[in-house]
């Protein structure tokens, strides 16, 4: 019942906004799973069943800037990863177990439809990697991601946490 309160006011004070023509933001929870690598944030789904792993990013028509999937393997390597059933390019970039980007494939492009699965491109990390962390394609390179980059993750119950 509280939740609906919440939401009504909220309602209310965007609407309120509107008409007087002020900019408010209402503040995210401070329990947002955020992966950041070195000083760079980015909001994250985490992906740490089987189901959510195979699902992944498959079917959606974009991603917010600055937003991304973390994947926790099961096992203990991350990957390998295809492009099977997506609308966007990605860049992925691969965390050790140390907290540190391994390796990145950059603008991982969908395949062509009809392309046969045996035919689509496999991504993975060399050396292996413990997390894979799927961004839109091109974030690699505009946040300046480079191998050896520390990685740390917040509100996610895993090893890279500060």
């Amino acid at each position: 019942m509280m939740g609906l309160g919440i939401l009504a006011l909220a309602t209310a004070v965007m609407g309120l906004s509107a008409c007087i023509n002020i900019d408010i933001t209402l503040p995210r929870g401070d329990d947002t799973p955020t992966v950041r690598i070195e000083d760079v944030r980015f909001e994250v789904e985490v992906a740490d069943t089987e189901l959510l792993r195979r699902r992944g990013l498959s079917g959606r028509r974009y991603l917010e800037e600055r937003r991304g999937m973390l994947y926790i393997p099961a096992g203990q390597d991350a990957g390998p990863f295809w492009m099977k059933g997506m609308l966007f390019p990605l860049d992925f970039i691969w965390i050790g177990g140390d907290c540190r980007v391994v390796d990145i494939n950059v603008y991982a492009q969908i395949p062509d439809p009809g392309t046969p699965d045996d035919m689509i491109r496999r991504y993975s990390s060399y050396p292996r990697a413990a997390y894979a962390l799927e961004l839109n394609a091109g974030e690699a390179d505009r946040f300046s991601i480079r191998v050896g980059d520390k990685v740390k993750f917040e509100n996610i119950d895993d090893h890279c946490r500060p």
